[in-house]
């Protein structure tokens, strides 16, 4: 039976929610990811490392959204279990929308897909997963509801302690984040022809890709990898180098001497009636300054650029302020949570503060506090998701004033509570004075018979 949120004050919303996670639970393990495009059948014909496999015409596929222990017996234990899985076999190749602007490849050159087994279905990047022989990787663009399958497979081999689970308790990228700095995925060397595995034939020619022995990254590759085009070069920004003259075009773009249109990493757009009122309060911050400019390395893949091919940078103000966090913070624009980058918490917590305070042209006329509460109930479906796999948890308001937010499940207990509430402190549209602002008062996670409550005043 399909949990639901239960709130006299919120109808619309209950029934939102209550459709939003009946899709959620309901999701087969197997399901087709529908936001992308069929390539192929074809079939494997080698199997390079845990997470990187080669079709039969060549190319060589990196798996979306896991990563496969790069060297060691869990390395090859990884390598040998995927060879068992797919070798010969056909599969379905997918590719996701959401990499389109990267011309569906790595940095390496490798290309960015879904593979399904067939006649089965079963989704191999999840079934990696599933067996222990990868974690989930995260900064690979992923639509939703895929990454929801792919986190459960994991969620199942970590509860199970199988494969790399079996002696670790976080991922590789986990740890980085943890300890504040950004993941680097292990360097990928495409294999020279003569050195070839008896299992494979694999083939220079057959796949169009150089094999110099160098990193192949998005912004270096030319006119095409494949014949798949991709951006030009990203021009070496010196980190002491500032910028005048620079015409403001909108609140998150910026049109700069020698460097031309650049948009800032993290800030949405606004547009409509609120969209000049932005550019001129950016105008305010920028006029008659010079600026310095960063790279964020997570945009490496996509060489630096955006959609339309625009630099994405951190702008620096001359007093060495943040100007993507001062948007942000004056209520000037909102956050693009999309997808994670250095100053993403930061900014997404001066996004919640100028949209309490109706701050700024973003805020100043924004629809009633109490629509926040959407955007804390998905982060709680995301964080349950994350913590439990595809277990299913109740969520509801409860008390005399419906000013208690209370979280059942069968498998809380006191640490899990804590980090659930520590979690959800952090995460994006889910920072505490939004709940405070929305007239919650206190948040309790407890198990479902209500046998155990831990309670967390706001």
């Amino acid at each position: 039976m399909v949990k639901r949120w239960i709130s006299g004050r919120f109808p619309c919303v209950a029934a939102s929610l209550g459709l939003l996670i009946a899709g959620w639970l309901s999701l087969p393990v197997a399901a087709q990811v529908a936001t992308g495009t069929s390539t192929k059948i074809t079939t494997i014909k080698q199997v390079l490392t845990g997470d990187t496999v080669v079709l039969q015409d060549g190319t060589i596929v990196r798996l979306i959204g896991i990563l496969a222990p790069p060297s060691g017996p869990a390395a090859e234990q990884a390598r040998e279990r995927v060879r068992q899985l797919v070798l010969g076999k056909s599969v379905e190749v997918w590719l996701e929308n959401q990499n389109l602007d990267l011309g569906h490849r790595d940095k390496y050159g490798r290309q960015l897909s879904y593979i399904y087994l067939l006649p089965s279905r079963k989704l191999l990047n999840a079934e990696i997963l599933r067996n222990g022989d990868a974690y989930y990787f995260s900064q690979h663009f992923i639509d939703v509801r895929t990454k929801n399958i792919l986190l459960a497979a994991e969620y199942q081999a970590r509860k199970a302690r199988l494969g790399v689970w079996a002696q670790a308790t976080e991922s590789p990228e986990a740890i980085a984040k943890r300890e504040g700095r950004v993941y680097e995925e292990p360097a990928f060397m495409p294999p020279e022809k003569e050195e070839a595995p008896a299992d494979g034939g694999y083939s220079e020619a057959a796949s169009g890709m150089a094999t110099t022995g160098r990193e192949i990254s998005g912004s270096a590759l030319g006119p095409s990898v494949s014949g798949v085009p991709t951006a030009p070069l990203a021009p070496e920004l010196d980190p002491k180098a500032t910028y005048s003259d620079i015409r403001v075009e909108s609140c998150a773009v910026l049109d700069v001497p020698t460097l031309g249109p650049v948009a800032l990493i993290g800030v949405q757009n606004s547009t409509a009636k609120a969209g000049e009122a932005a550019r001129l309060e950016t105008v305010k911050l920028v006029q008659g300054k010079r600026l310095r400019f960063e790279y964020d390395p997570v945009n490496a893949a996509r060489g630096h650029r955006d959609r339309e091919g625009r630099l994405l940078v951190y702008a620096f103000l001359p007093d060495g302020a943040l100007l993507n966090l001062q948007i942000v913070a004056r209520g000037i624009a909102d956050v693009d949570i999309d997808y994670d980058y250095k100053y993403k918490m930061e900014m997404v917590t001066a996004r919640d503060n100028a949209r309490i305070r109706e701050l700024g042209p973003r805020w100043r006329s924004d629809i009633p506090r109490t629509v926040s509460l959407d955007r804390v109930r998905a982060s709680l479906v995301r964080l349950m998701n994350e913590q439990f796999g595809r277990a299913g948890a109740r969520i509801e308001l409860v008390g005399d004033a419906q000013d208690i937010l209370r979280i059942m499940h069968d498998s809380i207990d006191e640490p899990t509570a804590g980090q659930l509430y520590r979690a959800l402190s952090i995460s994006e549209g889910g920072n505490l004075p939004l709940l405070r602002s929305s007239g919650i008062r206190e948040i309790q996670f407890t198990d479902t018979r209500a046998t155990k409550i831990f309670r967390f005043p706001l």
